[in-house]
């Protein structure tokens, strides 16, 4: 269901709001690391923590797995400042769409947007359109650790992991549906590569809905 209204900070917070009185948001959600997906643990030895930023660049199925295992089995996602994406291909990464709330077009407001869904989703994905200033930034990392949040962001500072993608039976990686592919990934500063053979998965039929809520 898609709605378009000007204050995109008050339905963010109403968004938040169904989410928390629906599921108890963040409630189930215990672990204080996250089990990273095949084999992306050898680029972060340390584990990815609950409360941190992480930077991907150069794959959205990438970034959408990682958001998958962070949100586990319970936890919802708020994606924010990515105005095409293919949904397809992030549920075939494990994404359950029925807890995603996206905002493609935060507007004027994003700063206080984006604060929001830190303060109440268990991860949030950030689009690289978004301007968020170096002061936003060091307030929001703030929240981060305190709510526990997982962000996926590519802010100056943070770890970067960058991948490339090898080929590809499909769709344009981040298009849509891409039935296999290969990519090798790497930390920005370590030698280590980890390379990936992802392919398509079915997705349950309620997925291909895509029970998406979404302020434009």
């Amino acid at each position: 269901m898609f709605e378009r209204v000007d204050d995109r900070f008050t339905v963010a917070r109403d968004a938040l709001a169904r989410a928390e009185t629906a599921t108890g948001l963040r409630s189930r959600l215990d672990s204080a690391t996250v089990e990273l997906p095949a084999g992306l643990g050898a680029l972060l030895p340390g584990g990815l923590s609950r409360g941190s930023v992480l930077g991907i660049r150069g794959s959205t199925s990438v970034t959408f797995s990682v958001a998958a295992a962070a949100m586990g089995a319970s936890g919802w996602v708020a994606v924010v400042g990515m105005a095409d994406v293919g949904w397809l291909a992030a549920a075939e990464a494990g994404v359950d769409l029925s807890r995603v709330v996206t905002i493609p077009r935060p507007g004027p407001a994003a700063d206080d947007v984006v604060a929001a869904c830190v303060d109440g989703f268990d991860v949030v994905v950030l689009g690289d359109s978004l301007d968020l200033g170096a002061g936003v930034r060091r307030s929001l990392l703030g929240r981060i650790r305190s709510h526990g949040t997982v962000v996926l962001a590519n802010w100056p500072g943070v770890p970067l992991l960058r991948a490339a993608v090898h080929g590809g039976d499909g769709c344009a990686e981040g298009a849509g549906y891409v039935r296999g592919r290969t990519i090798s990934v790497r930390r920005e500063g370590m030698p280590t590569v980890v390379v990936l053979r992802m392919e398509s998965r079915p997705v349950p039929a309620p997925q291909r809905r895509g029970h998406l809520q979404a302020v434009s």
